[in-house]
Formats: C-alpha cells, sequence, structure tokens
C-alpha cells in the first residue's frame, strides 16, 4: 500500500513538472506583441524635425527587423521573436540637407544622424528610446584590420602579418601627411571606459603619416596599408597575407623591415620597447585616425584611476578624431558593450574576431556600399556604426573590395 501511494506520488510530480516544462517553453516561444522605437534627434538639429520615415533595425545573433518610423519618429514592431537585440538607426545627409536642418549656420557638408543601443532585452512589451549623434561623412576611413594571426607550414603561430588599411571614400584625392592613427588603451581591467570619460581618449601607441602636405596621396576610391613587416607573408603561412607592395610600415625590431617602404612616425608609446603597432591577435585593438594643428606630442599622459605605476597613456581629445572603429576581445559568454573606449559619436557600435586567442586569420573589414558603388569605382558604408558597416572574414588580402561577403 505504500508503495503504491508512493508511486502514485511520483507520477503525480512527475505530471506536473512536465506541464511545468511545457508551459515555460511555450513562455519562451512566444512572441513579443509589440516593441516600440523612439529615435530622438541629436542637438544642433532644429527642432521641429523628426527622424521621420527611415529605418531602424533590431537585430540579434538569431533573428533581424526592420520597420520604418512614422512622422514623429516612432517605429512600431510586432510579433517579434523574444530575444537580446541591438536597437540602431542611420539617416545619411548630403550637404544641402544637412544646412536646411541644422539649427545654425554649417558648411555644406555631408552628415549621418545615427544611434545604437546593444543588448536590449525584448522578452515582453517594450517601449524604447533611441538616441542619436550628428557628425560629419569623412573621406578617410579605416577599411580593413587584419591582427589575429595565423599559422605558418610547421602549424606555429605566426603574427608578424598585422597591418591597418586606409580608404578614400571621397571623389576628390586625399593626403596623408601628417595624419595621425592611434591605438587606443587596452588594458584588462579596462582603464578609462568611454562612459566615465566621455570627452577624451587614451592611446596606447600614436603614430604620425610622414610628409610635409601632399607627398602621400590616396586617389578616390583607392587606399593605403600599413604593415608591421612589409613582406610577402604567404611563403612561410599559406592563409597569410602579401604585404610586400604595402605603402608604409610600422618600423619595430620585433619582425622584419623592407628598406623600400617608407616607416610610420612614433609619436607615442606605453611600451617603451615597442616600435612596431601593437595589436594584440584577440584582443581590444580599437583604432582611430586624428587630423590637428597641436602638437600632439605635448598632449599629457595618465596613469589609470588610482594608479602611480605601470603603463601610462596619452589622453587625446576625442574631438580630433575623424574617424574610429572600436573592436573589443572576444569572449564566450558574449562582448561586453560596457567595455567601449570610443564614445558612440566616433563609433556607436563595436566589433570582435571570433576567437580569444586570435591565430584564425580573421579580418574585420568594412563593407561595400552596393547601392552606391559602380563598375568603375567602389564606395563604402559608413554609418557611423561598426557593427552595421563592418564584417569578419577569413580572407584578408589587402585592397580587395570584391568579396562576396562585403558586397552583400
Amino acid at each position: 500500500m505504500k508503495l503504491f501511494k508512493l508511486l502514485k506520488y511520483f507520477i503525480i510530480l512527475y505530471v506536473s513538472l512536465a506541464m511545468f516544462i511545457s508551459c515555460q517553453q511555450e513562455n519562451l516561444h512566444s512572441k513579443v506583441s509589440k516593441c516600440v522605437v523612439s529615435v530622438i534627434m541629436p542637438s544642433g538639429i532644429k527642432k521641429e524635425i523628426k527622424f521621420a520615415h527611415r529605418i531602424v533595425t533590431l537585430r540579434s545573433d538569431r533573428m533581424t527587423y526592420t520597420g520604418e518610423t512614422n512622422d514623429e519618429g516612432v517605429a512600431e514592431f510586432t510579433d517579434i521573436i523574444p530575444d537580446i537585440y541591438n536597437v540602431y538607426a542611420s539617416w545619411e545627409l548630403s550637404g544641402d540637407e544637412y544646412v536646411a536642418i541644422a539649427d545654425t549656420l554649417v558648411e555644406s557638408k555631408p552628415a549621418l544622424i545615427g544611434g545604437v543601443k546593444s543588448k536590449m532585452s525584448v522578452f515582453t512589451e517594450q517601449s524604447i528610446e533611441l538616441p542619436t549623434n550628428l557628425s560629419l561623412k569623412q573621406s578617410l576611413l579605416i577599411s580593413k584590420v587584419y591582427a589575429s594571426g595565423t599559422r605558418d607550414i610547421n602549424n606555429a603561430r605566426y603574427d608578424a602579418d598585422v597591418y591597418v588599411e586606409i580608404f578614400n571614400n571621397s571623389d576628390e584625392i586625399q593626403y596623408m601627411d601628417s595624419i595621425y592613427l592611434m591605438l587606443v588603451e587596452g588594458d584588462s581591467p579596462m582603464a578609462f571606459p568611454a562612459s566615465l570619460n566621455p570627452t577624451a581618449l587614451h592611446a596606447r601607441q600614436v603614430y604620425r603619416f610622414p610628409g610635409t602636405g601632399k607627398d602621400y596621396k590616396v586617389m578616390p576610391g583607392k587606399s593605403i596599408v600599413i604593415a608591421n613587416s612589409a613582406r610577402n607573408h604567404t611563403f612561410v603561412a599559406p592563409t597569410s597575407v602579401d604585404l610586400q607592395n604595402a605603402d608604409f610600415e610600422f618600423k619595430g625590431t620585433k619582425y622584419p623591415n623592407n628598406d623600400n617602404i617608407p616607416g610610420m612616425i612614433q609619436v607615442y608609446s606605453a611600451y617603451i620597447a615597442i616600435r612596431e603597432i601593437n595589436l594584440q591577435r584577440g584582443g581590444i585593438n580599437s583604432l582611430c585616425l586624428i587630423s590637428t594643428k597641436d602638437n600632439v606630442s605635448n598632449y599629457p599622459i595618465d596613469y589609470p584611476p588610482g594608479k602611480t605605476s605601470g603603463n601610462m597613456f596619452m589622453r587625446l581629445p576625442s574631438s580630433v578624431v575623424f574617424d574610429g572603429v572600436e573592436i573589443l576581445s572576444y569572449r564566450t559568454t558574449g562582448i561586453d558593450p560596457n567595455s567601449k573606449r570610443l564614445q558612440n559619436f566616433i563609433d556607436a557600435g563595436y566589433m570582435n574576431i571570433s576567437s580569444i586567442s586570435g591565430l584564425n586569420h580573421e579580418s574585420i573589414e568594412r563593407k561595400v556600399d552596393t547601392r552606391k558603388s559602380t563598375a568603375d569605382r567602389v564606395y563604402l558604408i559608413d554609418t557611423n556604426n561598426s557593427q552595421n558597416d563592418m564584417i569578419n572574414l577569413t580572407d584578408p588580402t589587402p585592397r580587395k573590395y570584391d568579396k562576396a561577403l562585403l558586397n552583400q
């Protein structure tokens, strides 16, 4: 009798548990009936101007939804799969459009209004406010960053093949002379998060391009490559890259240099012995392009908060940055958007490779603007949001923009 009661008890418990799990699964897979996104216009724009009739995107690892805003700049999404979403929107302005909607007199230059909110939980009905920033469209863009490295013919670690590529996205000749390239602080734990430093960036390395004015030009639709070692690395690592025709070289002592390639001028390094650019194979590699008439060598040098020894980082005003790409370290638990060093008006998003330690010959590359490009000329996407503008590839070939994944 006791055995029968005990068996009956377990049957009831089993049925109850099965019903509970079934209900939980049903709730998990039921759709969110509504998510409302209100896009907030940035300062510098007339108050009556709304983010009207523009596209807003919700994107998770599994799903992407797009919706159009109404007259008030509000987009409504219905029947959404519950998930963690990035929310973003952008509006590209011609020079005339920018002049027409600005609340003060401005120069007629193409501009961009854009914003992003990362990792928003959408499991119930949501109302999300999406702030935006205003930035001028830039001629020179960071178009490729290859730092992950690969394996050589003996399956050993190979990371001499690092390079950065910069693209002229304008219709006019641009000059690299006296432009600066900055590699942002990448300490762990993070020393200078963007959330606590709204107007400044801290660099672990700063380089200046040589030239006195118009020595190093970049033609429209063309790019320049800066390498740690301007050699053909495919001889020793078949999945590597040929950099013997690089335009500039970070001339350090760790890797072989090419005497025929002009060297970058190192203005500052947090590491006295390191002359080459200190890109980490799987780590934090945020980069910025800078233009300023300041004597950058006179910018202040700071210890991380609370420290009086160890690495020091050059503090630069974020206003001198004209293009930047946020690259964060990969984590199996997910990328932490709170680890951003670049303010949203520089890069509203972030990128990362898909390996903790690199060595997967993976590059981060800017996508082609297929709407604007022609058979004679490539244009690249620039919405000030690297999550929208860039993609990971395992073909790190420099100067190549006809890769299928870049043209989707």
